[in-house]
């Protein structure tokens, strides 16, 4: 059973010890946490005050509202939650891809889960996976500890990228789950249909997710950075295709940012925080920059 040292080094570790991971909006949960909560009970947080009704906790009374009005108030909480974040990650053929030394796409977005995973698993929150392709392959439901947080290293280590993608199909069916209101966060190559990725997208939006969306490009695959006529074949369907990377390398790199720009801005209206990471970046650089500048955010 693949340990967290198989994911991460210490050294990584020792980076992610001064980060958090918080949602942006009000989330839902099954014990106390540090996480607004949409549900109103007693806690420390302050919320409102709503007029007295018989059968309310005359604890809850506020006397200095009464001395001012003669009329009765309860004050109401915020009650505080734990985070629910559920990785889902592409687990499609062309995940596997990958140039030179580096890890391919799939491999780089098990060390970006782990890192989330051990942040998670650390604040004490509850940590949940799905891999898919054009199914849902693994399916971990959000659990919070440490033995929880191996058996998800334990099912990305397991998986090996494969088979064709769907992932409107998938996304639209884990959204059709009951999940509790938490953080979505989504990896993948998006070499997908796009219209219905992000309809899939907007369907964790309408339940009121906070959704991550990390597009995971090899950095041959944005610069179409190869130096002779090559027969390139499609991971997924096995089609092939002779040509001069040098002829089509403009053409290709216009089209592919189109699709970059149309991904960004789509998010952008959704309020989706939409990020692209080449695997030639340092994945514990990545989630360092990527949370301290979430943190920024939301001050």
């Amino acid at each position: 059973m693949p340990g967290i040292a198989d994911f991460l080094t210490p050294e990584a570790m020792r980076k992610l010890e001064s980060l958090v991971i918080r949602s942006r909006y009000i989330v839902e949960g099954f014990r106390a946490g540090s996480h607004a909560s949409p549900l109103k009970g007693a806690s420390v947080e302050f919320a409102d005050h709503r007029q007295y009704v018989k059968g309310d906790n005359l604890r809850n009374l506020d006397w200095k509202v009464f001395g001012r009005t003669e009329r009765y108030y309860v004050k109401q909480f915020e009650e505080e939650t734990n985070l629910r974040v559920h990785v889902i990650i592409d687990g499609s053929g062309s995940m596997g891809y990958r140039s030179g030394e580096r890890p391919s796409k799939y491999e780089y977005a098990c060390r970006v889960a782990a890192s989330i995973g051990y942040l998670v698993s650390k604040q004490q929150d509850s940590l949940g996976l799905t891999i898919y392709d054009n199914e849902l392959r693994e399916e971990v439901p959000a659990r919070g500890g440490m033995r929880h947080f191996r058996l998800i290293l334990e099912r990305l280590a397991g998986h090996q990228p494969e088979g064709h993608t769907d992932t409107g199909r998938a996304l639209h069916a884990l959204a059709e789950r009951s999940f509790r209101r938490g953080m979505i966060v989504i990896m993948s190559d998006l070499f997908d249909d796009p219209e219905a990725v992000f309809r899939a997208v907007a369907h964790f939006r309408k339940k009121m997710h906070d959704v991550i969306l990390l597009q995971i490009l090899d950095p041959a695959e944005l610069e179409l950075s190869f130096d002779r006529v090559a027969e390139f074949i499609d991971m997924e369907t096995g089609e092939k295709l002779e040509i001069d990377p040098a002829l089509a390398r403009v053409a290709y790199k216009e089209e592919l940012q189109k699709a970059i720009d149309q991904c960004r801005e789509k998010c952008a209206v959704m309020n989706v925080d939409y990020r692209l990471v080449s695997t030639a970046e340092n994945f514990e650089d990545f989630i360092h920059h990527y949370l301290a500048d979430r943190r920024r955010m939301s001050l």
